[in-house]
């Protein structure tokens, strides 16, 4: 239990803060989740909460949907991360647990929207033709308009290489409220994955 503050205070010390407004016990899967609940996990994020170290207390999460479940409803969570994007809707949590959390009013941040860059730079020709012949924006625009027409997203986490990828990313953010996707982009989507699919 007492790794859990040491940790803690020297992230803190290297984040130069006294405070992490969202934290999260990251990477959580059936190994981590049996320590998790031996080590008093709970008794920590009380803990930190009540003395300020940390506002808002998540975890991210690398396992199958039955575990997941489990976890949302063992502790009053203030945010979860969960990987998903339009290729992996049945991956890990996915589209069932993301409306699980939503359901016990659990906010879900998004990591791996691009998929680590395949639904962008790795995309087979085919699909990249099927976008480009669309008229519905990069390939990263398109994935990201898919997590922000959901209501129950949050906040999508992208990986950036640039200040041009930055200005993208956010000017889509502003451009793409819950149930902006069109028919058309929702067709060009279904035909992306299944090129993708086929190979």
């Amino acid at each position: 239990r007492d790794d859990y503050d040491r940790l803690l205070e020297t992230q803190m010390e290297r984040l130069q803060t006294d405070h992490v407004d969202m934290y999260l016990i990251h990477a959580v899967n059936k190994d981590r989740w049996e320590i998790m609940q031996k080590t008093g996990f709970e008794s920590f994020l009380d803990a930190a909460k009540a003395d300020g170290r940390i506002t808002y207390a998540g975890f991210s999460f690398h396992d199958d949907l039955d575990l997941f479940k489990k976890i949302v409803d063992s502790y009053p969570w203030n945010h979860c991360q969960i990987q998903y994007n339009y290729m992996d809707e049945n991956y890990q949590a996915g589209k069932s647990g993301l409306a699980y959390a939503a359901s016990r009013g659990v906010p879900a941040v998004i990591m791996e929207p691009l998929r680590g860059g395949r639904l962008v730079g790795l995309l087979p020709q085919s699909a990249k033709d099927i976008i480009a012949g669309e008229n519905v924006g990069t390939a990263a625009r398109l994935a990201l308009r898919w997590l922000w027409n959901q209501p129950e997203v949050m906040c999508v986490l992208s990986g950036m290489n640039s200040l041009e990828m930055v200005r993208e990313n956010a000017k889509t953010a502003e451009e793409s409220p819950v149930g902006c996707l069109t028919v058309q982009e929702l067709d060009v989507i279904e035909r992306v994955r299944n090129e993708i699919a086929a190979r």
